[in-house]
């Protein structure tokens, strides 16, 4: 317990020195001063949603392309639970399966929820490979920072290769019993996932990959608002460039997931790519990182608002 309290208190002092030392006035002054740029922010999280909800519906057979709208609504509810978890982002996936259990049975619930699971590393590990190797090319970085754009390179293609080999490997192979503390549910819940995607794309290999490039593609979609931030605050950046940023900043939360909510490091973290090695924004980067956190607390009102909805809807229709 001691060292989540250390942590936390680590974010909280980073975030704390990097918004002092831009200023709190200077800080206020950009926000008070978005104007109408505030709505294309509010909404910048939708097109992310789409991708996201249409990935989940693509490796869920039983519905039709028509339910996209609930799988939008079922995401937006899942992402507001994992931001609630400080540290590992899983309290939104037992939701997802209690929401899909509206259209389809628990039990095919359950397995499009863990097999969205899988596609959703799959396609955030493929956003770090195409991130880190652009980055890595595109701009001079320094040596240490080169070395751990190499590193996550190697660390995503070996990941990547364990999740198309490991299926096709386990069939078949007995299921030796174990202990069921936290690793051995995690084993079991793994290699029933790998089981599943096995059975996934030798059915519907074109959904599979599909949901996998839609993640992928989110990755990179999630930058359109650091885009309108950048714009509203009147230091315009391309597009490609904000896609890229996010893709970073993803990766950074990724690394640094024992710190809560990743106050700080995400920061300090957004600080780094712009000013090491993009050289993008520098002058109103610090009002962008807390515009992007703005925009996911927003989302994460909104999301507990539809599930209460959701669940009212379900209470109504027995």
């Amino acid at each position: 317990m001691i060292w989540k309290v250390l942590f936390s208190l680590l974010g909280l002092f980073s975030f704390g020195f990097i918004l002092n030392s831009y200023g709190w006035s200077h800080l206020w002054h950009d926000i008070s001063g978005l104007g109408w740029w505030a709505w294309p922010l509010a909404f910048s999280f939708v097109p992310v949603g789409l991708c996201y909800a249409l990935a989940w519906l693509l490796v869920t057979p039983e519905l039709p392309l028509s339910a996209l709208g609930f799988f939008f609504r079922a995401t937006v509810v899942g992402v507001a639970w994992n931001n609630l978890s400080p540290f590992v982002k899983i309290l939104g996936e037992p939701v997802k399966v209690l929401l899909l259990e509206q259209k389809i049975p628990r039990k095919a619930a359950l397995k499009s929820v863990v097999i969205y699971n899988l596609v959703h590393v799959l396609g955030t590990m493929g956003a770090f490979l195409v991130g880190s190797t652009i980055l890595l090319f595109a701009f001079p970085v320094a040596p240490a920072i080169r070395f751990g754009f190499v590193a996550v390179m190697v660390v995503c293609v070996l990941l990547m290769a364990s999740a198309a080999v490991l299926p096709h490997f386990l069939k078949g192979r007995p299921h030796k019993r174990r202990k069921r503390n936290f690793f051995g549910k995690i084993g079991f819940w793994l290699r029933w996932g790998l089981s599943k995607i096995r059975v996934v794309t030798r059915q519907y290999p074109w959904r599979f990959w599909s949901a996998v490039g839609c993640e992928v593609v989110a990755r990179f979609v999630e930058g359109v608002t650091f885009f309108f931030a950048f714009r509203a605050l009147g230091e315009p950046v391309a597009l490609y460039l904000c896609a890229l940023l996010d893709v970073g900043r993803a990766l950074i939360d990724n690394v640094f997931f024992f710190i809560p909510y990743q106050v700080g490091s995400r920061e300090a973290g957004i600080l780094l790519l712009t000013r090491q090695v993009m050289h993008i924004g520098q002058e109103s980067v610090v009002t962008a990182a807390v515009l992007y956190r703005l925009v996911e607390i927003l989302w994460a009102g909104l999301g507990y608002l539809v599930w209460i909805k959701m669940g009212n809807a379900a209470k109504s229709s027995k």
